[in-house]
């Protein structure tokens, strides 16, 4: 299994450090640069892990580490820095997808620890095997490129079993593999001998970092269990929105996989108030479901809570959230999470914004607002706290809400949708009921996307009236 690691600082002497500390335990690559940092992925990789430095000269981490995600999506990302405020936070999370982000300097054992950890994640995605059958065309470099017909009996992202072939494979080969219009090349692990139960078979190892040969969420696979996992996740969604006189709303999530991590929620705050919930889980698939409904759960209870009470402590709400999520997931594991109060009374809403994508509030005449953070993001840190802002909806104003997934949707050379087309598709529908502008701005993003959806979108889209 892979154990490479790359670290990338513009400071040679903390190269040097991390050579000297760690290169015993671990396979040390080191680049001076981001744009190095590129050129030793393209040059050098997989690479399992890449750590850099936030500071850096030209590209700093954040950006060095969004195209990391870019060009090498299944690396674990971790970012160095030497003092962390909000807006570095928010950036790691929503731009590189950081797994941790460590303070310099960092003691060797919990960068050792660090590591170790990213390890076994990309461990875990690497290995996650589903069985499925699937045609392949094999061409062994040896013989010329000879084809044999086969099919798959298992698949993960680093390999598959293979079965159906004519003639035995010898272990150490190379082969191209071709899975529909897509091809990549293996190394043949083991191959079953003639008159044992595995004749006709072998194990592949696929030599194409990130290569995505399947193209197959191997999540859904698994068949009914999923599908029912699919339907209580629904089920966790609004099924119904408390009235508003002077606010028109609407939300959906649109699941990359057969479930995810995207959360959104109305929540019934009393007569004339209602609560806003949209939060995005680290990570994809069941473990990013799981955490949704855990943090979903711990929502609820500490809402209720307060509910009984007769408390509307915003930051004591989600500080007792943060607790939960903190002690109860692993280190690596966070949300972004937006949460509004709106007052029919005041047409105002009260927010904290936990390091998530700022909400996009387009008022009637043209300006634009960015309900930005006012937080760091739930459950990686254990002292957390928050402030309260607040913002007057008049009538005409629209305000979106939105997970990554939305701007990030990928077309033509690479682009993402961004946030100038989904201010763009806001502007031409705004006079709209809110759920036709969201369905418009869902059909912006899939007409401008280019193949398969990668990401959960999820967007709640509110106007005043």
């Amino acid at each position: 299994m892979n154990q490479k690691i790359l670290f990338v600082d513009d400071e040679p002497a903390a190269l040097n450090c991390y050579r000297q500390l760690l290169e015993s335990e671990f396979d040390i690559a080191t680049a001076g640069s981001g744009e190095e940092g590129l050129v030793s992925l393209h040059n050098h990789g997989p690479f399992a892990v890449v750590i850099s430095a936030m500071q850096m000269a030209g590209m700093d981490g954040v950006q060095f580490l969004k195209r990391v995600r870019q060009v090498a999506p299944s690396t674990i990302r971790l970012l160095l820095t030497g003092s962390l405020d909000l807006n570095d936070a928010v950036s790691a999370v929503n731009e590189g997808c950081v797994f941790r982000l460590l303070i310099k300097p960092c003691e060797e054992s919990l960068l050792t620890e660090a590591i170790t950890t990213a390890l076994d994640c990309y461990r875990e995605r690497k290995e996650e095997r589903v069985r499925i059958e699937l045609p392949i065309r094999l061409y062994r470099t040896t013989q010329g490129l000879k084809l044999q017909l086969a099919h798959t009996v298992d698949i993960s992202n680093s390999g598959a079993r293979i079965a159906g072939l004519e003639e035995p494979l010898e272990p150490g080969e190379i082969v191209k593999v071709e899975c529909g219009n897509r091809e990549a090349p293996f190394r043949v692990v083991w191959s079953g001998a003639q008159g044992t139960a595995g004749a006709g078979q072998a194990g592949l190892e696929c030599l194409a970092a990130d290569a995505d040969l399947w193209k197959v969420d191997l999540l859904q696979l698994d068949g009914k269990p999923l599908m029912h996992a699919r339907a209580v996740q629904r089920g966790l969604l609004p099924q119904e929105k408390p009235p508003l006189e002077t606010l028109d709303y609407a939300g959906d999530c649109m699941q990359a996989r057969m479930i995810g991590g995207d959360y959104y929620d109305f929540l019934d705050m009393g007569p004339g108030e209602v609560g806003f919930v949209l939060a995005d889980v680290a990570g994809k698939g069941i473990a990013a479901a799981l955490l949704m409904a855990s943090l979903q759960g711990s929502l609820y209870s500490q809402y209720s809570s307060q509910h009984s009470t007769g408390s509307q402590d915003i930051p004591q709400l989600l500080a007792s959230v943060n607790r939960h999520f903190y002690r109860h997931t692993a280190k690596d594991r966070y949300a972004t999470l937006f949460f509004g109060r709106y007052s029919n009374a005041t047409r105002t809403l009260h927010y904290v914004n936990c390091g998530h994508n700022p909400p996009i509030l387009l008022r009637k005449g043209g300006a634009v607002e960015r309900l930005s953070a006012t937080a760091t993001v739930l459950g990686l840190f254990s002292d957390w706290e928050c402030s309260v802002a607040e913002a007057r909806l008049e009538t005409g104003d629209v305000l979106s809400l939105y997970t990554d997934g939305i701007t990030e949707t990928t077309g033509h050379n690479g682009e993402e949708f961004g946030e100038a087309r989904l201010l763009e598709t806001l502007r031409k529908n705004r006079d709209l009921e809110a759920s036709y502008i969201l369905r418009n701005v869902e059909n912006a993003a899939k007409q401008f996307r280019l193949g398969e959806q990668e990401d959960d979108l999820t967007l709640v889209i509110a106007r005043a009236r």
